[in-house]
């Protein structure tokens, strides 16, 4: 897993990251892959225009490591609880010669909705967990041409009264 993502959930005293500033005693994972997906129906009417539907979040996605967090986000699915909030957090190099933070990711009321645990061959167990939520917010940093990051830029939305916040 790259150690440049990372995922906190809050509820989870302790992950198992040791990447400066993403501590795992501070609750930080490290993760790798994650993917969201926002989908509308569409179509084009016969001498009209275009029409889209009501858009439909999909689960948020993520894998990573089995650690001390994979007995608690099972607890969690098993028990039907929610945990009140999940960051995401994507750091790259910067003009600073340091990682740095350039995309955040913040959920709130989350539930667990799928966890697949495997192994391989060699010997790595690792876990792939969908969620779903309630809210969330976005915040990507851009890069200016200097290597140093820019002010946020950011997307907020509350699925559940289907309005963008931000």
């Amino acid at each position: 897993m790259p150690g440049n993502a990372f995922i906190k959930f809050e509820g989870v005293p302790k992950g198992e990251s040791q990447q400066e500033g993403y501590k795992g005693d501070q609750g930080w994972i490290e993760m790798g892959d994650w993917s969201w997906e926002v989908e509308a129906e569409s179509s084009f009417m016969k001498g009209g225009g275009a029409s889209v539907g009501k858009p439909m979040p999909g689960a948020l996605n993520f894998s990573h490591y089995y650690d001390r967090s994979s007995p608690v986000i099972l607890n969690r699915i098993i028990s039907g609880t929610h945990f009140p909030k999940v960051e995401i957090v994507m750091c790259k190099q910067t003009g600073s010669g340091k990682p740095e933070k350039y995309f955040r990711v913040e959920m709130k009321s989350v539930f667990i909705t799928k966890v697949v645990s495997k192994g391989g061959e060699d010997g790595a167990v690792n876990q792939d967990v969908d969620m779903v939520f309630k809210e969330i917010l976005i915040e990507y940093f851009p890069q200016k041409n200097d290597g140093s990051l820019d002010s946020k830029v950011e997307f907020g939305w509350d699925i559940a009264q289907m309005k963008v916040t931000k």
